[in-house]
């Protein structure tokens, strides 16, 4: 099994706890783990069996966002506190740091929304080669109303302090189109697997126009009997995208 140790990740004002898994001989890309939308962080279970998957053969970063799993809880200010990706991206530069490796980064659900953007940043500095996203294709609600009601439901679990009203968070995430930018921009391989099963709407409603708006290399695979967590599924996941690692970035 392939061993891990823990570190820290400095991001902004956050210490963010993050392991580092890998081979000793390092492999053509290192992948950065961004996890969903979830209070157990870097340690839910699809995160854990990808560490430990795809880590037989490159290094891998797991990392805990803020308000989420063992990191310190989250302070919005403004609407990048509440869009994560500049967390990401200084796990990318981390991982580049670590191992000498252009980074691939990966995310569930809002963790792929959020790898989106920060793939877009990084792709200019030749720090990130590509982006994988899992049930993580979608657009923001742009009806602030709905946006709003989204906006209270990740307030309900999350450790998240306000310091700029959520009224006036929603409203400027509805007006940003964050993701749409985000895709358009990519000149970078994306893989998007989606779930044949996705229970959210605003997903089902949104990922194929994206899909179809991205300019890049892309890869699309509609796994159509798995939902949003892909709970039976993580193996699979694994393959796809071991085969895709391999068929863009192969040695």
């Amino acid at each position: 099994m392939p061993a891990w140790r823990p570190l820290e990740l400095k991001s902004g004002d956050y210490r963010l706890p993050c392991e580092l898994w890998g081979p000793e001989r390092p492999g053509e890309v290192a992948l950065v783990l961004c996890h969903g939308s979830t209070l157990k962080g870097m340690r839910h279970e699809l995160i854990r069996h990808l560490a430990r998957a795809l880590s037989a053969k490159r290094p891998v970063l797991a990392f805990d966002l803020p308000g989420f799993g063992r990191a310190p809880g989250l302070v919005i200010r403004g609407v990048d506190d509440y869009l994560f990706h500049e967390h990401a991206l200084a796990a990318a530069e981390l991982a580049h740091e670590l191992t000498g490796l252009r980074v691939v980064l990966v995310g569930h659900s809002m963790g792929g929304r959020v790898s989106l953007q920060a793939a877009s940043a990084g792709q200019a500095k030749g720090l990130v080669a590509g982006i994988i996203t899992l049930a993580g294709l979608y657009e923001l609600p742009s009806d602030p109303a709905e946006m709003s009601a989204l906006l209270a439901d990740f307030a309900s679990f999350v450790r998240v302090r306000f310091e700029m009203p959520p009224e006036e968070i929603a409203r400027r995430v509805a007006d940003l189109n964050p993701t749409g930018r985000a895709v358009e921009s990519l000149k970078i391989p994306l893989l998007a697997i989606e779930a044949g099963r996705e229970q959210y709407k605003f997903i089902r409603e949104t990922r194929y126009k994206l899909f179809r708006a991205a300019k890049c290399p892309k890869t699309l695979v509609l796994l159509g009997q798995a939902d949003h967590k892909f709970k039976g599924f993580y193996g699979r996941l694994a393959d796809l995208i071991e085969w895709w690692l391999g068929f863009e970035f192969g040695r």
